[in-house]
């Protein structure tokens, strides 16, 4: 009996594995109020699927690898520039969003590239690292958006590279009251779900969902909550454009 109670385990296990649908999220979005936003969007966006995906925090790159391995199913969101470094993804072709590089500055001076004072950037936004390789810009690393605004209010640094889509309810536990934004470059980006090759047969139905969903005002209104969650603590985000 325990020898048969085996047998039917095994032949149980792959069925579940078949059935859990796993999304990774750069770790470095994970925190504060983004988390929870980004849950809920795709939760919604895979609900009429018939589809309850699980979501897993990684590091940035290795996130994005697990996908391309298929040890993952889905990558949650992405610049295309960076998706397209992966072979066995496929962008789905609507987009989520889109966003622009900008500097949070304690001080309008330092909001601006040419200064000489060093940026720091958050480790897992690879679209900020690819800015700074391609501008051969000074740019120091560090770990998540939590710690870079800490950062900024002990002045440790004036200044983060981020992008206007960045979990900035992080800066209500900075300590800050008041900072100053201005865009980095002019330069748009297009942000995409991507899904594992193997998941080909999603696709049409995922454009079909984020475009309803987009036309129905909720991702415009998951962009707001991120972008205006600094102001719900009383801080200022006084832009420079």
């Amino acid at each position: 009996m325990p020898r048969t109670l085996i047998l039917l385990t095994l032949l149980w296990l792959p069925v579940v594995d078949a059935n859990t649908y796993r999304i990774n999220v750069s770790e470095a979005l994970s925190y504060s109020l983004g988390q929870q936003q980004i849950i809920a969007m795709f939760s919604a966006i895979y609900a009429p699927l018939g589809i309850q995906p699980e979501f897993e925090f990684l590091p940035s790159e290795r996130g994005l690898q697990l996908v391309n391995d298929a040890e993952l199913d889905a990558e949650a969101g992405r610049v295309d520039l960076i998706g397209a470094r992966y072979d066995n993804l496929i962008a789905v072709p609507v987009p989520l969003s889109e966003l622009r590089l900008m500097l949070l500055c304690t001080d309008p001076q330092y909001c601006d590239l040419a200064h000489e004072t060093d940026l720091a950037i958050i480790a897992g936004n690879l679209i900020t690292v690819w800015f700074c390789e391609q501008r051969q810009l000074n740019c120091n690393r560090v770990q998540n958006d939590i710690s870079a605004y800490q950062a900024l209010s002990r002045g440790r640094v004036s200044r983060i590279l981020a992008t206007d889509k960045y979990a900035l309810g992080s800066l209500c536990e900075s300590g800050l009251s008041t900072l100053y934004s201005k865009a980095a470059s002019a330069r748009t980006f297009t942000i995409y779900h991507y899904v594992h090759k193997k998941h080909q047969a999603l696709v049409p139905k995922l454009s079909a969902q984020i475009k309803a969903i987009s036309q129905s005002g909720q991702l415009k209104q998951y962009a707001e909550r991120l972008h205006n969650a600094f102001s719900q603590c009383q801080g200022q985000l006084i832009s420079l454009d």
